[in-house]
């Protein structure tokens, strides 16, 4: 068992701390402030290849709090960051702020 903490800023693992939107099956936007982590640990030799750009997770949170969006509507929605990458997300729960978890390669991290 590891003895650092889950998601611990200095673990190295790539994560995105920003500015981003959620487009939800409807095609409605929202814009949210996102904290996401690769899960992927290169600290570990137990982790499977394919992980290594495609387990991330975290969370997102509206930014304006008045709009009309219930972010786990998002099931699945996409992730967009503001460099244009995007991939798809899945919220886990929660109406202006929610957990999630990505369904294909993390768009925070560069291929």
């Amino acid at each position: 068992m590891s003895t650092s903490p889950r998601f611990h800023p200095g673990d190295g693992r790539p994560r995105y701390v920003g500015p981003a939107v959620i487009v939800l099956p409807d095609g409605r936007e929202a814009a949210v402030t996102a904290s996401l982590v690769l899960r992927f640990d290169p600290s570990r030799d137990d982790n499977r290849e394919s992980d290594r750009d495609s387990t991330w997770a975290g969370s997102v949170t509206l930014l304006d709090e008045a709009a009309d969006v219930d972010l786990f509507d998002a099931d699945p929605g996409i992730l967009r960051l503001p460099n244009g990458r995007e991939s798809e997300f899945m919220a886990t729960g929660g109406r202006r702020e929610s957990g999630g978890s990505g369904l294909g390669p993390a768009p925070f991290v560069d291929a």
